[in-house]
């Protein structure tokens, strides 16, 4: 495995990463009372290299295999590097879903019991 830092690539990390800064990754969700900050804390570090480690498979790896002919294995990187990506942004929704707003039938169980 070899990393290939050409200028194409790095725009396209580049863009992996402004994209996910667009949809809100890089802000760390702010936990309610219900929930754990230092856990929240770590769930979304590993969110986002989750999703950076995914987008740096995407765009910057090589992998050549062989020695006579040599083939590159880049697309398994490509799709790996996706399916990374798509794990990372569908664990920080659901991080920040559950973390931000209390669950549905606290308030059912608290005004019952008042």
């Amino acid at each position: 495995m070899e990393f290939n830092f050409d200028w194409r690539r790095l725009l396209l990390l580049a863009a992996f990463c402004a994209g996910f800064a667009w949809v809100g990754g890089f802000t760390a969700p702010q936990p309610d009372q219900h929930h754990f900050r230092a856990s929240t804390a770590r769930a979304w570090t590993y969110c986002v290299l989750l999703y950076l480690t995914g987008a740096a498979s995407a765009s910057v790896v090589d992998h050549y295999v062989g020695l006579l002919t040599r083939t590159n294995l880049r697309l398994m990187y490509v799709v790996l590097g996706l399916a990374l990506m798509g794990a990372g942004l569908f664990w920080l929704k659901i991080l920040k879903q559950e973390t931000e707003t209390p669950p549905p039938g606290l308030g059912a169980v608290l005004s019952l019991s008042v």
